[in-house]
């Protein structure tokens, strides 16, 4: 018999535990049930040194955010809590045997980036009439006050303000679903680079696991790029941004090849004359540039290749597909709020919008986050000769990378380097928060990831989409504003605001999760002769046919094949109708394979039927 998973259980961290009842049996019948059942949990904390954050009790299920001094101290935790409620329960009701279904479910949780949206995901998220539920910091005699919480705000007042600004924010599907996951599969909630350096400690892989068979793909992705694009570019003219071009060569013009997009995109000089095109933005700042009149307010839109260099070889190129979206001449935020909106529809209308979590941050104005990297410098020089020569020059040019790089030695700096947060003005802060009042209002969920730096020169708001059910680093769309480099390329003051989809990891999530490829109907009808002497016939009858229905695809079959194998290719290629023709006769068969019927017609109410049929 195979024995089963060893609990994971992460020293230092809070723990999420959920159980359920037995057989879908009620854990609560009254109010003296609540009342019994938080007695055994404050003694059970207090026996075992157990910090309790947060609690929802409801028949259904209970919910406790907690951490405990070791694995064995947890363990003792629940079993005395099931031992002291369970049997007065059996007792009360006249019941026996056991209450909870099978074993707790837990999940360790990092508590900088998952602490505050456990707690809301066990106090709101399932606040229920029936049943009993801890809020921010009250009761005082029974919660625990973590770092995470205290962060809040320097009063109670202040603190409960903040949190319940947070609970008030629409819950993410994308962050209720990895919650749910990590729950029902017992590993870690954390963010990548926390999970990495905890998986070569514990030497355990720390990451949900696929459920299910792998999902056999449709074999032709130029149908489902094409689809795509122009899904995309439908929504694109819904907001009327305007279709352009750019050439796949730039000039070489030496200050724009030390511009402020080029450090993240690493482009690619061929010779002294010409680039391959490495942003999409580049060329739109020189269409801009060219042009007075796009230079008030213009709404642009982009599609094609990028290169980049491969960053395991220098020396190798690697092209990717983006959909770029720029906008220009609008200095509020409303312009912000209408592309976020439109990313938030373009996932919608993909099906994926509980695949994706929008994560968001301001890094204040562009002389402010100057003054942030200014300080990092100087915070980080002392032991700039401890680092390795890579890290050395991002210390130079982007500083912010330290603050997340997995190195044990740069993680411990960073808990006491500069905060971005101190450099940030107060208009800065105030034109944030009226964003982020704007999408509480328009129910889009987001999430405030503090440690989301940009990575080309964006101002005031940097934004990025991911989804955890593609590789690392799971990044779908990515955007900002960038007043001040814009200005600084054009020569001139200019309002800009874009984002770019990154079409190939939006492809493999659409395969990820669907069973069945987003294309369209590639043939509408095929006609077969089902002998050999009918081919002139059949052509004769499909060129008619085309002339008719210029809108539908009619595919002449010409193989050598059974007439049972060409029916079953027919079907294979998502055809609604087969026609077949026989010989030199007079009537054919037309057969609705989406209807399930057949009719046999003389061939010159072919055009006839087939309108009827399409009505319907």
């Amino acid at each position: 018999m195979m024995s089963r998973k060893k609990r994971l259980f992460v020293p230092g961290l809070p723990h999420l535990i959920k159980l359920r009842g037995h057989n879908y049996e009620p854990l609560f019948k009254s109010p003296e049930d609540y009342n019994r059942f938080l007695e055994c949990l404050d003694r059970a904390c207090a026996l075992y040194t157990v910090r309790l954050y947060a609690w929802s009790l409801t028949p259904q299920r209970i919910l406790l955010l907690l951490d405990a001094p070791d694995k064995e101290a947890m363990g003792h935790f629940m079993q005395y809590t099931g031992r002291s409620y369970v049997p007065w329960y059996n007792g009360r009701y006249h019941r026996r045997g056991a209450l909870w279904e099978s074993r707790y479910w837990s999940s360790p949780i990092e508590a900088d980036a998952w602490f505050l949206l456990v707690k809301k995901y066990v106090e709101h998220q399932h606040r229920e009439p029936t049943g009993r539920h801890s809020f921010a910091d009250t009761p005082p005699e029974r919660l625990s006050l973590h770092p995470c919480w205290l962060r809040l705000g320097a009063t109670p007042e202040q603190r409960v303000h903040q949190y319940r600004q947070l609970c008030q924010r629409p819950f993410s599907p994308t962050i209720f679903s990895r919650i749910e996951t990590a729950l029902e599969q017992n590993c870690l909630l954390a963010t990548p680079q926390f999970s990495r350096s905890l998986e070569g400690t514990l030497a355990r892989s720390l990451q949900p696991r696929s459920v299910g068979r792998p999902r056999k793909y449709y074999n032709n992705p130029v149908s489902a790029w094409s689809w795509l694009e122009r899904q995309a570019g439908q929504l694109l003219q819904r907001y009327c941004y305007r279709e352009i071009r750019m050439p796949l060569l730039e000039r070489w013009e030496q200050e724009l090849s030390a511009s402020p997009f080029s450090a993240g995109t690493d482009e690619l000089p061929l010779n002294h004359q010409a680039l391959l095109r490495g942003d999409g933005t580049m060329g739109c700042l020189r269409i801009v540039a060219s042009h007075q009149d796009l230079q008030k307010t213009s709404k642009l839109w982009y599609l094609g290749t990028m290169f980049r260099r491969s960053h395991q070889q220098k020396e190798a190129i690697r092209s990717c597909h983006q959909l770029g979206v720029e906008a220009f001449g609008y200095p509020g935020h409303c312009i912000e709020l209408e592309q976020i909106a439109l990313q938030a529809g373009f996932f919608r209308d993909l099906h994926l919008e509980n695949q994706v979590e929008l994560r968001l941050n301001t890094p204040g104005a562009a002389s402010e986050f100057a003054c942030f990297r200014e300080a990092l410098r100087a915070y980080y020089h002392p032991m700039a000769q401890l680092l390795s020569p890579d890290q050395q020059r991002i210390l130079q040019q982007t500083p912010e990378r330290l603050l997340n790089d997995p190195d044990v030695l740069l993680q411990r700096m960073a808990g006491s380097a500069p905060r971005l947060a101190t450099f940030i003005s107060d208009d800065s802060h105030l034109r944030f928060r009226q964003l982020c009042n704007a999408l509480d209002k328009m129910a889009i969920p987001y999430t405030h990831d503090e440690a989301l730096f940009p990575v080309n020169d964006y101002c005031h708001l940097v934004f990025e989409w991911h989804s955890d059910k593609i590789p690392a680093p799971g990044l779908l769309c990515r955007g900002g504003r960038y007043d001040h480099s814009a200005s600084q390329l054009t020569r001139r003051d200019i309002h800009a605001c874009g984002f770019a989809f990154m079409i190939e990891p939006i492809m493999q999530l659409l395969q990820s999760v669907q069973r069945d490829a987003p294309h369209s109907r590639q043939v509408d009808l095929v006609i077969i002769p089902e002998r050999s002497r009918a081919h002139g016939n059949a052509l004769l009858l499909g060129r008619t046919l085309r002339q008719s229905f210029p809108r539908l695809s009619i595919v002449n079959d010409c193989s050598q094949l059974r007439t049972a194998t060409r029916q079953k290719n027919a079907r294979s290629q998502g055809a609604r109708f087969v026609l077949m023709v026989e010989g030199d006769e007079q009537e054919v068969k037309l057969i609705d394979l989406q209807n399930w019927r057949s009719v046999r017609i003389p061939a010159l109410r072919v055009v006839q039927e087939l309108s009827a049929m399409l009505m319907l």
